[in-house]
């Protein structure tokens, strides 16, 4: 039997971390080889399977980044924007791939990605959802057959934990309706209020709504007078985000040096 893809988990005591442990003690190709937690947190030492809900599994947490890095075979980040750096300063140091699924990345962050991926292979997503990224290019599609003729709206809808807005999912529709219409940030709306004058037909808004403990609802409204396109994706169960990124890990193995999205992962 071949030997599993080995997967350092960053950010592994958070909601996220909790979901993909549980995705790779059920995976077939991929085992968890790492969890590493911030210096000084309070889960350090403690056992990563019990604290994700399973059974012992001994891989305690740790905030040793190089070690746990070293002793795998990719690496899974999904911790805070302030340590990505970091995460690929080693990667890069160590030659490991590395998906990066950190959310509220600034153009600086992202530039980083691209330096860093002439190194080494990465997967960057705002969303590693499969059915998001179905949702990514439906909605390309549709602003192709429409985007000339509707008026076009953007709602996102999230827990009230969550702290960028719009969502990173929200944004990349964004950029994938400016850039297939040829629009630009000008066209952008953020919600409304107050005496508006007639809609621009160019315009494009964005509605955030943080409310309760929704995982994460997006749609895409395509309006004509004749009718109403909607394109929605209703995340049920946070593994939905984990199983999509330990496929992104299986992606990236012998895989060559390179930025790559989930659009490759899923050969769309």
């Amino acid at each position: 039997m071949a030997r599993k893809n080995r997967v350092a988990v960053i950010g592994a005591s958070g909601r996220m971390g909790k979901a993909i442990i549980q995705v790779l003690s059920q995976s077939k190709v991929s085992e968890l080889s790492a969890a590493v937690v911030g210096k000084g947190s309070v889960y350090l030492g403690l056992d990563s399977g019990l604290h994700s809900g399973l059974k012992q599994n001994e891989i305690l947490f740790s905030d040793d980044l190089s070690k746990s890095i070293s002793e795998s075979d990719t690496v899974i980040d999904f911790s805070i924007r302030e340590v990505l750096s970091d995460v690929l300063s080693t990667c890069k140091e160590l030659k490991k791939p590395v998906v990066v699924g950190t959310t509220g990345l600034t153009e600086t962050h992202k530039e980083l990605l691209k330096e860093t991926s002439k190194s080494i292979p990465i997967v960057y997503s705002p969303n590693m959802s499969i059915g998001v990224n179905l949702l990514f290019k439906l909605t390309e599609i549709a602003a192709k057959v429409m985007g000339d003729l509707a008026d076009i709206e953007i709602q996102d809808i999230h827990h009230r934990h969550k702290k960028d807005a719009p969502s990173g999912t929200a944004e990349k529709l964004k950029v994938i309706l400016l850039e297939t219409l040829s629009r630009t940030e000008s066209n952008i709306v953020h919600g409304r209020h107050g005496i508006l004058p007639e809609r621009d037909p160019k315009e494009i808004a964005i509605h955030t709504l943080r409310a309760g403990e929704v995982i994460g609802d997006h749609t895409v409204y395509f309006f004509t007078p004749e009718e109403r396109v909607e394109i929605s994706h209703k995340a049920q169960d946070r593994k939905t985000f984990a199983v999509g990124s330990v496929k992104a890990a299986e992606f990236l193995v012998g895989r060559e040096k390179g930025l790559y999205d989930m659009f490759s992962v899923l050969g769309l």
